[in-house]
């Protein structure tokens, strides 16, 4: 089995886990969401993050290009502001594409990856990722196929997290291909700027995306308790449990950032 294939076996066995669908309200959404002052849901956290980094993609776009759409929930929550039809949604994984399409209908939905893209040139207005680059083979080479299939002046929004480059035996799990361990938030506007995008913005969210998320993560079964979901008895293994999960990403995950470049628009 390739690294690839097990890292998929692992979302697909624990994005749509019991747990999960609970911790998520069964949204479908599997991200750490943005944590603003009035959150208090890992759903509403990871539908305001998708709002956030929608807010670069005009109005009046008439494609989009969801890229690792994962059960389908970023998908839907785009068809909130957008028509569903202008969404074209990508994985690489049939599992969670069959279930992105109960989730998102009249979006379209593909098997596809996103290091290599099978549209044309200048096919989309925008492209959103939601924290998925660091795991593609490689990031740099979704960043070339996102400026090619974008068309001039078009927008590729996405968040994504930077791993410390000595993660040992902790970063087995996650199967990350060596060459996405960019050293900082410098160093990776630089890759997009050399790659070919413009009218950068790249930005530290690691407080309200990740700080955040482990938080409530870590306190979600005392709080499941108190709402009367969860018996004292079987919140104690949870609370543990959430411990340690919450304790791994601030191992394994250095910072989280929002970010957002455009394609250079063509020249009259």
């Amino acid at each position: 089995m390739t690294a690839r294939q097990r890292m998929v076996q692992v979302y697909d066995r624990t994005m749509n886990g019991r747990q999960q669908r609970r911790f998520y309200e069964d949204s479908g959404f599997y991200n750490f969401g943005y944590w603003d002052p009035r959150t208090d849901s890992a759903r509403q956290a990871c539908e305001t993050l998708v709002d956030k980094l929608s807010e670069k993609i005009p109005g009046d776009a008439e494609r989009i290009l969801d890229v690792a759409c994962g059960l389908g929930a970023s998908t839907r929550r785009l068809a909130t502001r957008f028509a569903p039809g202008i969404i074209t949604a990508i994985n690489i994984s049939e599992v969670q594409l069959a279930l992105a399409r109960q989730r998102a209908p009249g979006s379209t939905f593909s098997f596809m990856d996103a290091t290599a893209l099978q549209f044309p040139e200048a096919s989309f207005d925008a492209v959103i990722c939601v924290e998925a680059a660091f795991h593609f083979d490689t990031r740099d080479a979704f960043f070339r196929e996102a400026l090619r299939v974008l068309k001039p002046g078009g927008w590729l929004v996405l968040s994504d997290i930077l791993l410390p480059r000595f993660m040992g035996p902790l970063a087995a799990p996650l199967q990350l291909p060596r060459a996405n361990f960019v050293g900082d938030i410098a160093s990776y506007r630089k890759r997009l700027e050399d790659i070919g995008f413009e009218t950068l913005e790249v930005r530290d969210a690691t407080d309200v995306c990740l700080g955040e998320f482990r938080r409530h993560l870590a306190n979600w079964p005392a709080a499941e308790h108190r709402r009367g979901h969860l018996s004292f008895r079987s919140s104690i293994p949870r609370s543990i449990a959430c411990h340690l999960i919450a304790w791994y990403f601030g191992m394994t995950c250095k910072t989280y950032l929002l970010a957002s470049a455009r394609k250079p628009a063509l020249v009259v």
